[in-house]
């Protein structure tokens, strides 16, 4: 007997109008993290939280980044309490959203957050450089 087939919907992933999912940006972001020299760890429990990306290396995490199709406002928020977990935090999103980022760096620079821009060639662009926090709980 064959299982119904569940739909990306049903499944509680959250889906874009063009298709896209939040889990699409994950696999670039473990790519620029490894080239960074870092080991990618994917929602990981720490401190009570759950970034989506972080980038660690000897037991350090240097970066934790949030994965965001769309609401800037919210990874900003997620993003801002990774600062005390990781020594750099970042926001990822499609490409699409840099002007929305853009129009809105004065929050990402105020807080100190990154921003990197998915492409739809699966390359990032460090839109906007994380500042270094020295971040208490770091250590895994």
């Amino acid at each position: 007997m064959k299982g119904k087939e569940v739909t990306k919907e049903e499944a509680g992933l959250r889906l874009r109008p063009d298709g896209m999912l939040e889990n699409d940006l994950r696999e670039p972001i473990v790519k620029w993290l490894e080239g960074k020299g870092l080991s990618a760890v994917s929602e990981f429990h720490i401190c009570h939280r759950i970034p989506d990306v972080m980038g660690v290396r000897d037991g350090i995490v240097k970066v934790a980044v949030e994965l965001k199709l769309s609401d800037w406002k919210r990874a900003l928020n997620q993003a801002s309490v990774y600062r005390f977990i990781a020594e750099r935090s970042y926001v990822a999103m499609p490409s699409t959203k840099q002007r929305i980022v853009l129009r809105n760096i004065s929050a990402f620079r105020e807080l100190g957050i990154g921003a990197l821009m998915v492409r739809e060639d699966d390359s990032v662009l460090e839109l906007i450089e994380s500042r270094f926090f020295e971040a208490p709980f770091s250590h895994l």
